[in-house]
């Protein structure tokens, strides 16, 4: 019985310290891998949701070298697929509900998106 109390009161202590740790920003959604944690105003543009056959939001500004995600929350799947702006083409696969594309954007300039699957889905990134 003493060891069954033991082990449980280290499973509490090590769940109470996974919860620590800084905040650092005002989004709920977690940033994506490679960014630096740090959060200005374009943070903020860091996450892009799939939802209702829509990019939301459609157009954002990050700072150049930020990644970008963008995250499925249809029931359907969904792409990124680069139209136009400077720099290599990028393009995802097709992702189910739940997956998530990630693009690090190293050039200045607009970049212009679609879904290939839903043409009428577009959106931009801004880099500066």
């Amino acid at each position: 019985m003493d060891r069954l109390l033991a082990c449980l009161g280290t499973a509490l202590v090590l769940a109470v310290a996974g919860c620590g740790g800084s905040d650092s920003g005002g989004s709920d959604k977690q940033p994506a891998s490679g960014d630096s944690g740090s959060k200005g105003s374009s943070d903020a543009g860091t996450q892009v949701d799939m939802k209702d056959i829509q990019f939301a939001p459609m157009d954002i500004t990050v700072k150049k070298g930020q990644t970008v995600t963008w995250t499925n929350s249809d029931s359907v799947p969904h792409n990124v697929t680069k139209e136009n702006g400077p720099g290599a083409d990028f393009k995802s696969s097709n992702l189910d509900g739940g997956a998530t594309y990630k693009h690090t954007f190293d050039s200045a300039g607009k970049f212009d998106y679609v879904c290939t699957i839903h043409p009428n889905q577009t959106g931009s990134v801004t880099v500066r």
